[in-house]
């Protein structure tokens, strides 16, 4: 909850009380939604790749923390601060983490707060986007993203029937390029991964 300018000091106390506890809430959901997710929800355990540590806190009390298990695809949490996260995100006042969190354009808001002093961004900025993603798939807000379905009418198969503008010559498996290919030597010899990996000797650039 956002601070009344100028509110009396008993009023901003309690406004200041009712947004720590809101944010503790906020981040217990986020915390057990996530772990649950990972245990059920294929998408998600399809996101958890790497083994890192991400941490969301206040300055003014409440914080969370999630370690991803890339090999087994599992989340855990916990209350608090990490000792050495990869991602921290952390706010000045509750009012604000919340006010940032539950917006649909909660990235932009954060780099915004970054560059106003209210948010304190630290460890692999590009992390941000991908938790992002985690997080709504617990608490939808904002639109959803594009439902993946295949594309009608995908040529999957090799065809000698279908129509097409040319024809499609199919060779037989080489070891080695025909020398006769010349144009093919020189396309290759243009491959930097190529001739690195065979040992050949390149031009610097």
């Amino acid at each position: 909850m956002m601070e009344p300018a100028g509110a009396p000091r008993g009023q901003r106390r309690a406004t200041d009380l009712v947004s720590g506890t809101a944010l503790r809430v906020l981040l217990w959901w986020l915390g057990h939604g996530i772990v649950l997710a990972s245990r059920f929800s294929a998408p998600v355990r399809l996101q958890i790749t790497r083994s890192l540590t991400v941490e969301i806190s206040a300055d003014d009390g409440p914080a969370r923390h999630w370690v991803f298990d890339g090999r087994q695809r599992r989340a855990s949490s916990a209350a608090g601060h990490a000792v050495t996260p990869d991602l921290a995100v952390r706010f000045t006042a509750s009012g604000q983490a919340l006010h940032h969190l539950t917006s649909p354009d909660v990235v932009d808001r954060i780099m915004v707060g970054r560059i106003h002093g209210t948010v304190r961004v630290e460890g692999n900025h590009l992390l941000l986007m991908w938790f992002r993603g985690l997080m709504r798939k617990v608490v939808p807000i904002g639109p959803a993203g594009p439902v993946r379905r295949a594309l009608p009418g995908a040529y999957v198969h090799h065809d000698p029937a279908a129509n097409g503008v040319e024809e499609i010559l199919v060779e037989p498996a080489v070891q080695q390029l025909d020398p006769r290919w010349t144009g093919a030597w020189n396309a290759r010899g243009k491959l930097w991964i190529v001739r690195g990996a065979n040992g050949e000797p390149m031009q610097e650039p």
